[in-house]
């Protein structure tokens, strides 16, 4: 519905004579689905600079307006309606605002997974460090019972050079500074089981079975 001021077409004569309510169509502004936000902004710049003044039969800021009548509003126009163009858009040049936008829509969600898979890289590092002294903890267990339960000389010698083998590859082994101290702790435990196997008196099987002390060992 519009109103039609009396005396809008001619003050003189006072025409018309009277307000005057007329009917008139809405105008809707349609685009397709894809069309991108950047050029979305540009459209409802330029239509609300040229069509947003006041006119005869238009109240300034009238046209455009977020109204919805046969199409629904887009997102983008929604939020420029709301908000007026993006940060980009507001201080850059289109190309560079462009760019940057697309820049922003592709990096952003990269980040966002990116993080917390950053986070994670410290301490699987750990775990994959660990885990290799870890490894040889286990088989120094291990061989530390098979030292303690032997009855000969032979399967002793044949264990010590299992531990040999063990000594040499771990010292092989390239640690990080920070688990030096689980590095060297190793070391020394390897040292320990050698000095138990040197010590580890034979089990005399004629003299009858006898009750021996064992050191302390851990349980897996």
């Amino acid at each position: 519905m519009l109103e039609l001021p009396q005396g809008s077409i001619d003050v003189g004569k006072n025409l018309p004579a009277q307000d005057v309510h007329l009917i008139g169509p809405t105008v809707e502004l349609v685009a397709r689905k894809h069309l991108h936000p950047a050029l979305s902004d540009l459209l409802l710049d330029a239509a609300r600079e040229v069509h947003g003044k006041a006119s005869l039969l238009q109240r300034k800021g009238e046209f455009p307006a977020p109204l919805e009548h046969d199409f629904r509003i887009s997102v983008d126009a929604a939020r420029f309606y709301k908000s007026g163009k993006t940060f980009f858009y507001r201080y850059l040049p289109f190309w560079l605002a462009s760019l940057t936008s697309r820049i922003v829509v592709v990096f952003v969600p990269m980040i966002v997974v990116l993080i917390p898979l950053l986070r994670s890289i410290p301490p699987f590092f750990r775990w994959r460090v660990r885990s290799r002294i870890y490894r040889w903890y286990r088989s120094l267990l291990s061989l530390e019972r098979e030292l303690l339960e032997a009855s000969d000389s032979g399967k002793r010698e044949e264990m010590l050079k299992r531990l040999d083998e063990i000594e040499r590859t771990v010292n092989r082994m390239n640690v990080p500074a920070s688990f030096a101290d689980q590095f060297y702790g190793l070391r020394g435990h390897i040292e320990f089981v050698r000095r138990l196997g040197d010590s580890t008196p034979e089990r005399s099987s004629s003299t009858g079975s006898t009750e021996e002390r064992r050191p302390g060992t851990v349980n897996r």
